[in-house]
């Protein structure tokens, strides 16, 4: 039987701890139908998968009794995707992708060209979390709140070695050749339509490289996904 994997906030210290988190006891009791006995592996976003059995289960809490600890394997690359905000299932979609895939930070940003204006911030973190407890990851990427491209290069929250998709740029290749050592990133990845000309004029005032992944068009999401599995994997 497949045993399931959930997130919890609260760090986990010594070999019994409780969980007060209503939402998660009440899908432990309501939907997982789970009783004191049942098995579930749980993870702190520390680096640690923890099997547990649950010894006590009531309607405000649950107590937990770890069985056995093991070490999740950690990203050796931070990413930083800068994704401008696309229609919302769409940005959903590269938001659950790019958890999977390994990125580190997700940066919404909202550009002249986005059709949406604002992200629901609530509902994309319970979608990196999700897709966190689905794929086996260790951590929980950390979202941004929502800014312009003009915001985020004042914030000084981007590691040094950045990057902009471009039909119009060197290849991704030609741009990687001299960077086996480097292990931070930050990408750009427009809306539908790309980025306006005045944005292209504030990633070069920050000497920014211009890189295509090819002469075909593709639709953002599908850009996001490549590049994100381009650099990590």
């Amino acid at each position: 039987m497949r045993i399931h994997r959930f997130y919890i906030e609260t760090p986990v210290s010594g070999d019994t701890f409780d969980i007060a988190d209503r939402d998660l006891v009440h899908q432990w009791r309501n939907v997982f139908r789970y009783n004191v006995g049942s098995q579930v592996i749980v993870f702190d976003g520390g680096g640690t998968d923890y099997l547990c059995m649950i010894s006590s289960l009531r309607s405000l809490g649950a107590t937990l009794s770890v069985i056995r600890q093991t070490p999740t394997e950690k990203q050796k690359k931070n990413i930083y995707l800068c994704m401008a905000l696309v229609k919302k299932d769409n940005f959903e979609l590269i938001a659950q992708k790019a958890t999977e895939l390994g990125v580190s930070h997700i940066v919404p940003i909202l550009c002249e060209h986005s059709e949406k204006r604002k992200v629901n911030m609530e509902r994309l973190k319970k979608i990196v979390i999700e897709a966190s407890e689905q794929s086996g990851r260790g951590d929980i990427p950390v979202v941004e709140a929502q800014m312009s491209i003009d915001e985020v290069f004042q914030k000084g929250i981007l590691p040094q070695e950045k990057m902009v998709l471009h039909l119009e740029g060197d290849t991704f290749q030609k741009y990687m050749s001299g960077l086996n050592n480097v292990y931070s990133f930050a990408v750009f990845v427009g809306p539908e339509g790309g980025f306006s000309p005045k944005e292209i004029a504030v990633f070069k005032s920050n000497n920014m490289p211009v890189i295509s992944l090819g002469s075909q068009v593709l639709r953002a999401e599908t850009a996001a996904i490549a590049i994100s599995s381009l650099l990590l994997l």
